[in-house]
C-alpha cells in the first residue's frame, strides 16, 4: 500500500491546496488576533496603506509574525502530507515559496517604477520585510516539518 501511485498522486493534489488554505487561514486568524489587540480599524488601515502607516514597530512585528507563520504553515503542510522524500520535498517547497516571495518583490519593483507617487523608504522597508519574513517562515517550516517527519517515520 505504501507504493500505491494513485494514493501518492492524491496526496500531492491535496497537499498544495491545503497549504494555500492554511496560508490564508493563518493570515486571517493572526489578523483577527492583532485586531483584538490593537483595534480593527488601526490594523485594517495598516494593511491598506502602501507604507508602514506611521506605526513602524507595531507594523514590523505584525508583518513578521503574520508572514512567518503563514509561510511555515504552507510549507509544513505540504511536507506533512506528501508520502515520501521528505528532505527533497522540504528543499523544493521552501525554495518555491522563497522564489515566489522574491518574484513578488520584483513585481512590486516594476509597479513602483510605473507609479505616479513613488514608493517611499517605509514602503520599501515593508515590502522587503514581507519577503524576508516569508523566506524565514518557509525555511523554518521546512526545517520543523522535515524534523517531525523523520521522527515520525522512525517510530512507525
Amino acid at each position: 500500500m505504501r507504493n500505491n501511485i494513485a494514493i501518492n498522486i492524491l496526496r500531492w493534489t491535496i497537499a498544495v491546496p491545503a497549504g494555500v488554505m492554511l496560508w490564508f487561514a493563518a493570515n486571517h486568524s493572526i489578523g483577527m488576533a492583532f485586531g483584538f489587540i490593537h483595534g480593527f480599524e488601526r490594523v485594517d488601515a495598516f494593511w491598506e496603506a502602501p507604507d508602514m502607516d506611521g506605526v513602524p514597530i507595531i507594523g514590523t512585528y505584525i508583518i513578521f509574525v503574520t508572514r512567518t507563520i503563514a509561510a511555515a504553515s504552507l510549507v509544513g503542510v505540504i511536507i506533512y502530507i506528501v508520502p515520501r522524500y521528505h528532505k527533497q520535498v522540504a528543499i523544493v517547497a521552501a525554495s518555491l515559496v522563497s522564489a515566489a516571495a522574491v518574484g513578488f518583490l520584483g513585481f512590486i519593483l516594476v509597479q513602483a517604477a510605473n507609479a505616479d507617487p513613488p514608493l517611499g523608504p517605509d514602503g520599501w522597508y515593508r515590502q522587503i520585510l514581507d519577503v524576508l519574513s516569508i523566506i524565514f517562515g518557509a525555511t523554518a517550516g521546512a526545517w520543523m516539518a522535515y524534523g517531525n517527519q523523520t521522527r515520525r517515520t522512525h517510530v512507525l
